[in-house]
């Protein structure tokens, strides 16, 4: 047998295709060029080729720009696609960056230590975000949604990293906003600065882009850093709804102790990964020089000790049978790995009580509605962790701040993308879900290989029907 050399152009990763289809039917270069403008008239590839070149990388599982030298080979039979070498991409995407501030903080000690700590905030490119993901349908104008904020860290030994207290490694420190699992706007600090570092400029900034877009934010959700007096009447002015951890210190102890005349019931709170057998109150507050009207949730569980020694018989089949029902739970998979015990963290123990406190506005909700809907901000610590390992966040290639910044914007329109993708192709492909991590969708969307026919794309013997979606 004599063998021949075929003309058949192939792609291994032909689920790109109808994704590039669809980030043009979306409209995702026309608003990359009204955001950024356009590159000088003798450069070969415009903003929108750079951004779209990193985010069929990330669609491909690439997780460092010179992962598009491969890609290149692999993908050149795609009609009008235009992709630039990896240090295209990082000169241009440079080139974007903006002014990185630094703020001088004197602290409070007695030996009074300066500390410097540098900040980033693009707005161009923050804009480009919202309206970008805008235009994928995943938010809609005139909508009401909730935000939340929470910093994340991102370890990193680039040139202006710098070593956080908590985490004891050099990094940078980011505050992002976050609408569902959608980031909506990043704010880039250095590693040593704190989660509440010029929280609620942040947080204005953010709301101000949604409201020129035409988004709508109804709450506000933050863990104790939000518990900033400015930050709250800001939002309180807005006539935005808050729910705000509110830390347990020594200066607020007081407002224990006042809760002993505050009426308690018995109450259930279910979470992700426990049963909450609690007591729950509420009661008015009004925060120090300040006229306004919010109120307190409390919830108080008995430690082991206290449990211990006042727990009566009745009671003590009662927790037998929660212990019974999370088991269930925990055989049937329904519970996630259990996080931090309860009295870490947001629960403070006092007086053989453990504590949680939430700030509101929201005068009318029941408690429970508001210990539920804080709850569900654990969501912003595992969109962080998505973000990091299958987006690429955790490892910022650039050595400066404000470059990187761009970067992890970049990364987030790819995953803002992704979701739109795949809620729009699952109506037509059941084996997509709304749910599944990149890697899965790489593994049954993207990876199907592609030939051109006489000008057509064949997809040859694959159970995706790429023909009802390009």
């Amino acid at each position: 047998m004599k063998a021949t050399r075929s003309h058949i152009k192939r792609c291994p990763h032909g689920g790109v295709i109808p994704a590039l289809h669809k980030i043009k039917e979306f409209g995702i270069p026309q608003v990359i060029r009204k955001c950024l403008g356009t590159r000088n008239y003798r450069a070969l590839y415009g903003y929108e080729d750079i951004f779209i070149a990193w985010m069929l990388t990330s669609f491909c599982g690439g997780s460092r720009l010179d992962h598009i030298t491969k890609l290149k080979k692999k993908l050149s039979i795609i009609k009008g696609l235009k992709l630039p070498s990896h240090d295209t991409i990082g000169r241009c995407l440079k080139t974007l960056a903006t002014e990185t501030f630094t703020t001088r903080r004197v602290s409070k000690a007695a030996e009074g230590k300066i500390s410097h700590t540098k900040y980033n905030d693009n707005i161009q490119l923050n804009r480009m975000l919202i309206m970008a993901t805008i235009r994928m349908g995943l938010l809609k104008k005139g909508h009401y949604y909730k935000l939340d904020i929470d910093a994340t860290f991102v370890p990193t030994k680039c040139f202006d990293a710098a070593k956080s207290k908590h985490y004891k490694k050099l990094g940078y420190s980011p505050m992002v906003c976050l609408i569902g699992n959608l980031p909506v706007f990043i704010s880039m600090r250095s590693g040593n600065a704190s989660a509440a570092f010029d929280i609620t400029k942040c947080l204005a900034q953010c709301i101000a882009l949604l409201e020129e877009q035409g988004i709508k934010i109804s709450r506000v959700i933050s863990d104790a850093a939000g518990q900033n007096k400015s930050l709250l009447e800001m939002l309180d002015s807005k006539g935005i709804k808050y729910n705000v951890r509110m830390p347990l210190r020594s200066n607020n102890l007081g407002l224990v102790k006042g809760l002993k005349d505050v009426e308690w019931r018995e109450t259930e709170i279910r979470t992700t990964n426990s049963i909450w057998e609690c007591e729950i109150a509420s009661l008015p507050y009004t925060m120090h020089k300040s006229e306004m009207k919010c109120r307190i949730i409390c919830l108080k569980v008995p430690d082991e000790k206290t449990r211990k020694w006042n727990e009566n018989q009745e009671e003590k089949e009662r927790r037998e049978l929660v212990d019974k029902k999370l088991e269930t739970l925990f055989k049937k998979q329904r519970l996630k790995k259990c996080g931090k015990n309860l009295s870490h963290g947001a629960w403070v123990n006092y007086k053989g009580y453990d504590y949680k406190l939430i700030i509101t506005n929201d005068l009318k909700a029941q408690p429970e509605q508001i210990v539920l809907e804080y709850n569900k901000r654990g969501g912003a610590e595992r969109n962080f962790e998505y973000m990091k390992n299958e987006f690429a966040w955790g490892l910022p290639p650039f050595m400066n701040m404000n470059e990187n910044t761009i970067f992890l914007i970049a990364a987030s329109l790819a995953n803002n993308l992704y979701r739109g993708i795949v809620r729009l192709f699952k109506k037509d492909i059941p084996q997509l879900r709304l749910n599944a991590r990149l890697s899965d969708f790489i593994f049954v969307f993207i990876n199907n290989p592609c030939e051109i026919v006489n000008g057509v794309y064949d997809y040859g013997d694959t159970d995706i029907a790429f023909e009802k979606i390009m």
